[in-house]
């Protein structure tokens, strides 16, 4: 059969004269084979070009997984810098806070020693020097009425001395011993009011030892000081209102006025850097400074501290 397909069925049946009858066979089957000859080149092509195809694709696929690990690789160490520089960023908000607090300690220490020598020195003397006039007014009642309006006139004076020697004082020193924020809110709040002729109103839903620490209560003291200063100096105002009230496990110091707003650039009014200054010294502790217009005009000061229950100081 291999040489039928070799040479063809004619020379075949030339060799073999008794298998003619075998010729039809042998070329129908020669006829497929040569038929199919053709189509062996294009089916290894196809093969060929299919294993082409799926080397080039797996090329590919390994690229794209090696620049996926690059890239994931990229992506971790630049999540890893930020973890970093957040941490380090942490780091130096507790830094600043921790050098505003000690600031705002030496600050207060220092205002406390003034006080003191206000109260000690100045004042004593002052009190010291109206007696004696008082004495001697009243050894020249009767005898010399111009002297004795002169000793009157002085004594006035001396009285009002006396009374800024202890207005200082008390701003100087904000929470006197054995006082509560409250207490010392309301004193101020009323000599501020009575000052500047104005109307007020104080609500306090605070317990009489504060929620806060200690810490905490000097620089809310010192928040309203300055928010009271902006009403008299800036607000124009007829009214103010001062809340202090303790929710949520927060100490909320509400000022509210009914003057012209906030509306008056700050570079006008000069109130944008102590404003700066109240949120600095109140972000240290923690807390929360917010300025913003009235629903009904004027300015809202609001300033947010947390809540620390502590035992109250001797």
């Amino acid at each position: 059969m291999f040489t039928l397909f070799l040479f063809g069925a004619p020379a075949w049946a030339a060799a073999h004269p008794g298998g003619a009858a075998f010729l039809p066979v042998a070329s129908l089957a020669g006829d497929r084979l040569r038929a199919a000859l053709p189509e062996l080149p294009l089916a290894t092509l196809l093969v060929l070009a299919a294993a082409a195809l799926g080397l080039l694709l797996h090329r590919r696929v390994q690229a794209a997984h090696d620049r996926y690990l690059a890239l994931d690789g990229q992506l971790q160490a630049e999540r890893s810098a930020r973890a970093e520089a957040e941490a380090a960023l942490a780091g130096s908000h507790e830094v600043l806070c921790r050098l505003v607090r000690q600031q705002e300690s030496v600050r207060e220490a220092e205002r406390a020693r003034i006080a003191r020598d206000l109260h000690d020195e100045l004042g004593h003397r002052l009190l010291a020097l109206r007696v004696e006039l008082a004495l001697q007014q009243a050894a020249v009642r009767g005898t010399s009425a111009v002297l004795y309006d002169k000793l009157s006139q002085a004594i006035g004076t001396l009285d009002a001395a006396l009374r800024s020697v202890r207005t200082t004082v008390g701003g100087l020193r904000p929470i006197a011993p054995g006082q509560s924020l409250r207490q010392a809110a309301e004193r101020h709040l009323a000599e501020f009011a009575r000052l500047h002729g104005l109307d007020y109103r104080f609500d306090a839903g605070l317990a009489s030892e504060g929620g806060c620490d200690p810490e905490s209560e000097v620089v809310l003291f010192r928040v309203l000081q300055e928010a009271l200063s902006n009403v008299g100096r800036h607000a124009q105002a007829s009214m103010v209102r001062v809340s202090l009230v303790e929710a949520a496990g927060k100490t909320v110091l509400r000022v509210e006025d009914d003057g012209i707003g906030p509306g008056v650039p700050a570079s006008t009014t000069g109130r944008g850097r102590g404003v700066d200054g109240m949120r600095e010294r109140t972000a240290a502790l923690g807390g929360s400074l917010s300025l913003e217009a009235g629903r009904r005009g004027g300015t809202v000061l609001c300033a947010t501290f947390p809540s620390r229950r502590l035992a109250p100081s001797g």
